[in-house]
């Protein structure tokens, strides 16, 4: 049980680091990221009738992988990072890296949440008709795996179910919460304008399963985004 806390306290504590390199990655926006997560996978996991008892466990492990999604990005500049405007093409590659530099966290694997948190930091920008990135790489290297290399000598983008499990749900985590939220660039979209934005990713941004698991749990999921609110953002 003691052992089990302080890697708790280690993993909140990584968290802050993500949260003062990033103003973006607020707890906040965190804690509804995992949350909305686990709800989906909850949703998800009792329709394909997993046991209560493995569900209830995964959860556990999940929530705290969801709020390390981004944690690769402690790695990326600050010039980068907050930068007020478009990146450019160059720039937008680094930040990318966020997802293998993330990954390459917990490269070890000694436990079920290294794997977890692993996948989940290193798939959360996949998309499910392989558009997205960083497709099949070796997060030691961030070069391509052996024999998943293009004739421009970049990763083959994973889709479908190449894409595992709980990054494909923290995908749908993310691109919910970014769009619900206001942030110094952008307004909040409308409630409405969110939703049928993530029904028509459905098959092209996301696994479409999974999607009808984030549906079947709405009201859950809005009352998880009162719950966290932001406070206002002054411009």
């Amino acid at each position: 049980l003691e052992r089990a806390q302080v890697t708790r306290d280690i993993i909140l504590r990584m968290i802050m680091m993500a949260e003062l390199r990033d103003p973006q990655e607020t707890a906040n926006h965190v804690h509804r990221v995992a949350a909305y997560s686990v709800e989906i996978f909850e949703a998800w996991a009792r329709k394909r009738g997993m046991p209560k008892s493995e569900i209830e466990k995964k959860k556990d492990i999940l929530r705290m992988a969801a709020m390390l999604h981004d944690v690769g990005k402690i790695a990326i500049s600050d010039k980068i990072l907050k930068k007020p405007e478009r990146l450019t093409p160059e720039e937008y590659e680094i930040m990318k890296g966020h997802t293998y530099l993330g990954a390459r966290l917990f490269k070890d694997k000694h436990s079920e949440f290294d794997a977890m948190a692993s996948e989940v930091a290193l798939n959360h920008h996949e998309r499910w008709d392989g558009t997205g990135y960083p497709g099949h790489i070796d997060p030691l290297t961030g070069k391509p795996l052996p024999g998943f290399c293009d004739s421009l000598g970049k990763a083959v983008p994973k889709k479908g179910e190449e894409i595992p499990l709980f990054g494909r749900i923290v995908a749908i985590a993310d691109v919910y919460d970014a769009l619900i939220s206001r942030r110094y660039y952008k307004e909040r979209w409308q409630n409405q304008e969110v939703l049928k934005e993530i029904r028509k990713g459905a098959g092209t941004h996301f696994d479409p399963e999974l999607v009808e698991a984030f549906f079947s749990c709405l009201e859950v999921i809005s009352s998880i985004t009162h719950r966290y609110h932001d406070k206002e953002i002054s411009r």
